[in-house]
């Protein structure tokens, strides 16, 4: 609390006046954090393209967690999960449940309008974000290298393709 303090330029006292605890100030971030991010909306129109639409969302997702704030936010968040396990559910909760019913919903969207067949949504969003994310959760949890934006675009761009051929609706015959 006192380098949270310094860096603030404010006191420890100041700081326990608005916070009761580390993990108080921390939830507070974090939930400050992925409220303020919101990089998912607006969804990407569908148009008249699927694949299209479905790469332009998965594209979000890639800059985004190869931002270096992204990663120094999910790696802080992280390295607190024995102190503090509390954050790692409420990062989970406010981010990542945040993110796939940001995807489910556009997903059912598409449903709607005929260009994907799915059971459920939210299991279909977990696996889309999957397939495009790949090993980059993994990477930024550990620390290791990040591929450049090129090779993740290569990654989405096949993750797009597997989750297509899953989940694409049979084209309807012209009578």
């Amino acid at each position: 609390m006192e380098s949270i303090a310094r860096a603030a330029g404010v006191s420890k006292t100041t700081l326990y006046a608005y916070f009761q605890s580390k993990e108080a100030l921390f939830s507070h971030l974090i939930q400050s954090e992925c409220d303020e991010k919101r990089m998912f909306e607006p969804a990407p129109m569908i148009g008249s393209c699927i694949d299209s639409a479905l790469r332009g969302l998965g594209k979000e997702f890639i800059l985004h967690f190869l931002s270096q704030d992204e990663t120094k936010f999910f790696q802080t968040v992280s390295s607190e999960r024995l102190r503090f396990p509390g954050l790692c559910q409420l990062y989970f909760r406010t981010g990542q449940n945040k993110a796939n019913e940001f995807v489910a919903a556009f997903l059912e969207d598409a449903k709607a309008q005929g260009w994907l067949t799915f059971g459920d949504a939210h299991l279909a969003a977990n696996q889309f974000l999957n397939l495009i994310l790949s090993d980059l959760p993994m990477r930024v949890a550990l620390g290791l290298d990040l591929p450049n934006e090129a090779e993740a675009e290569r990654v989405m761009e096949a993750g797009v393709f597997v989750f297509l051929s899953a989940y694409r609706a049979a084209p309807t015959k012209s009578a």
